[in-house]
């Protein structure tokens, strides 16, 4: 029994193992980091999941920048995306709350939250609950309320002193958040793969049955080929889909 366990143990170990690597969470983090600006595209603060590199620039500067010679600076991206809000407000484009944007490996969610701008930098494949977005943004929010003056007059020494103290705590916080995030994807993936193997045994077995049926003249050896193919293709096309039923509310 002890021995069963341990067996059952280090494939789940393994199957998550390989589910974290194919969607990159061991080199790109759920959340990269979060970026506050004002209305104009002025960096107000930055935390970011990990430390600086030895060249003295964080996570977000080293993932959207290929190698040393394209650094960006946070301020232009930033001062872009507020560009924006710009648009939408010299057009017809009423009431705009949010913006996304999708990379292969990147992807950046963009909220608009009283008179600020907050950027969300993802893993192309993070997909945050509506529970988990609202814990984002709530955070931020709280932030911006309760340290309304500091963001206010951000170039004030005493406020850039504060906006430090809250960078640690929001890097703090963020790793924190990925922790929970990286336990729970596993969860749902160990869910998803038992899910599908209880079905693949029936739907296999059906397959398996239907061939036989209308192919009796075909050779056991192309229809056993035949039907391992079609199972193949139906598990895949299984994992592609969200079985975690809904969101958390």
């Amino acid at each position: 029994m002890l021995e069963t366990q341990k067996e059952d143990s280090y494939v789940e170990k393994k199957l998550t193992e390989t589910a974290y690597r194919t969607n990159n969470f061991n080199t790109v983090p759920p959340i990269i980091g979060i970026l506050i600006s004002d209305q104009y595209g002025n960096t107000l603060t930055v935390f970011e999941y990990g430390s600086k590199s030895d060249n003295g620039y964080g996570p977000i500067k080293s993932y959207l920048s290929e190698g040393d010679k394209s650094l960006l600076e946070l301020d232009l991206i930033s001062m872009y995306l507020s560009s924006f809000k710009i648009f939408a407000g010299q057009t017809n484009i009423k009431n705009l709350s949010h913006l996304e944007i999708y990379g292969s490996n990147i992807k950046a969610q963009i909220y608009f939250l009283f008179e600020y701008m907050v950027i969300v930098f993802l893993n192309s494949q993070t997909n945050l609950t509506s529970k988990e977005r609202t814990q984002v943004l709530k955070y931020c929010e709280d932030k911006l309320t309760k340290y309304k003056f500091e963001f206010e007059n951000f170039n004030n020494a005493r406020s850039r002193d504060v906006l430090r103290i809250l960078e640690n705590k929001g890097k703090s916080w963020l790793k924190k958040f990925n922790v929970k995030y990286i336990k729970t994807y596993k969860n749902i993936y160990l869910r998803k793969h038992e899910t599908i193997e209880k079905s693949m045994s029936e739907i296999g077995l059906i397959v398996q049955n239907e061939l036989y049926a209308y192919l009796e003249y075909v050779p056991d050896e192309i229809l056993n080929n035949i039907s391992k193919e079609i199972r193949n293709k139906i598990q895949d096309k299984l994992f592609d889909f969200d079985l975690s039923v809904s969101e958390k509310k």
